[in-house]
């Protein structure tokens, strides 16, 4: 990965999803002036680490001062997407391989905003990319340079595992399973605390999260599937087999699941048509 941590990248959008890109970039050994983020409105958070890692901050886009990166990683969020691409960045960016993580805008809208850059690639990826444990998600169309699609891999791979699909509507699938995924990890972890916490166990939430490492780092270790786990835990008409029962009768859990997939899923789509 040495060749890619010598390209100069410009993040563009530092909210949760950008602030995770350029941490993983500082881990990856990306120098300082290989790290540009374009931010009008800078958190607390990205002017301490601008600060400390001495990163190349801009806030307005006459500030580039021909600062032409190869990588551009777009950020936003869909509603800021409109007016983003000015014909100095359009200039400045005209030879760059632009990754899009913006949900539900599709490849074809990227490049009529980028006067038909065919260095873009639509991508969608999750917050663990923090920790070098990210999933993330590229789609390659007939027009996609071969540079770009060489880029884009290597990019994704720094941040954790990358798998390319075939059809675009996936990176909505994409976004609503994996994208969203952390939370749903997140919120199950949260009402499990809850549970605990009312049960008598005040570290509950160290607890909780201890329980999640080991069953994954278990799982990992063993190599083996979910279920067959699963089932190694549940001993027949034991206190884990009651609770099982009640979560899979009539498909409750799943469905349960399968339905909020389905909504974020046709959020993505709906996000498609704001206006760009």
């Amino acid at each position: 990965m040495k060749a890619i941590s010598s390209k100069t990248v410009l993040i563009i959008g530092a909210g949760n999803m950008g602030i995770s890109f350029i941490h993983a970039l500082i881990r990856n050994k990306f120098t300082h002036k290989k790290i540009l983020v374009l931010e009008p409105k800078p958190s607390k958070e990205l002017l301490n680490l601008s600060k400390k890692k001495k990163l190349v901050l801009i806030k307005k886009q006459e500030d580039f001062q021909n600062l032409i990166p190869d990588i551009v990683l777009l950020a936003v969020k869909p509603n800021q997407l409109k007016g983003l691409f000015s014909l100095n960045l359009i200039n400045l960016t005209k030879k760059s391989v632009i990754l899009s993580i913006i949900a539900g805008k599709k490849t074809s809208t990227l490049r009529k905003l980028t006067n038909q850059n065919y260095n873009i690639v639509r991508s969608m990826t999750n917050t663990p990319i923090s920790v070098g444990m990210g999933s993330s998600v590229v789609y390659f169309d007939k027009k996609t340079t071969p540079k770009a699609k060489k880029l884009s891999k290597q990019f994704f791979s720094l941040v954790g595992q990358v798998v390319e699909v075939g059809r675009e509507s996936q990176i909505d699938s994409f976004t609503a399973i994996f994208g969203s995924g952390p939370a749903y990890v997140y919120f199950f972890i949260e009402t499990l605390t809850k549970i605990a916490l009312k049960n008598g166990f005040k570290l509950s939430d160290q607890m909780i999260i201890h329980l999640f490492l080991g069953a994954v780092l278990l799982m990992v270790n063993k190599k083996e599937h979910p279920k067959i786990l699963r089932q190694k835990v549940t001993s027949k008409g034991g206190t884990t087999d009651a609770a099982i029962k009640s979560l899979l009768s009539s498909n409750k859990f799943y469905d349960i699941l399968n339905k909020a997939i389905i909504k974020a899923k046709k959020r993505s789509k709906e996000l498609a048509s704001i206006a760009t």
